[in-house]
């Protein structure tokens, strides 16, 4: 089975479209070659693998950041009415331990359950997926 390098295209890429500029076309590989993802030309520029989130993993903003290694975590969840074809938004407010004190207002994060901690935190925040400000 021969293999084909697309190395050349890839590291001569501008970042534009692409125009089908390759030495092989997607129908002359063989059934091998198609299995193997990393063969295809371009693979590893669109291809994202899928996140595997925690049991019980929830993402919301933090809307409070005021005390002492805790914020304030609004998660959003949506439920659709059959009727009248629209979906509802549902917020909760959850406590989440920040033992470092890095989440800000705003930030998107990801918070997983824990052992309880105090009266009403039994969050950790696991990690910030989007700082306030960035896309």
């Amino acid at each position: 089975m021969p293999t084909r390098n697309f190395s050349s295209v890839i590291e001569n890429d501008d970042g534009g479209p692409v125009t089908g500029g390759f030495d092989a076309s997607l129908t002359d590989m063989t059934n091998e070659e198609l299995a193997d993802m990393s063969t295809i030309p371009g693979w590893n520029l669109v291809h994202n693998p899928p996140r595997h989130n925690p049991r019980g993993a929830l993402v919301g903003k933090v809307v409070s950041d005021k005390m002492q290694k805790t914020v304030n975590v609004a998660v959003d969840r949506y439920k659709i009415v059959p009727k009248y074809r629209k979906r509802l938004r549902y917020t909760k407010k959850f406590m989440a331990h920040d033992e470092h004190e890095v989440c800000n207002v705003g930030d998107l994060v990801m918070i997983v359950p824990c052992q309880k901690i105090s009266r009403h935190k039994h969050f950790m925040v696991r990690e910030i997926i989007r700082a306030k400000g960035q896309l």
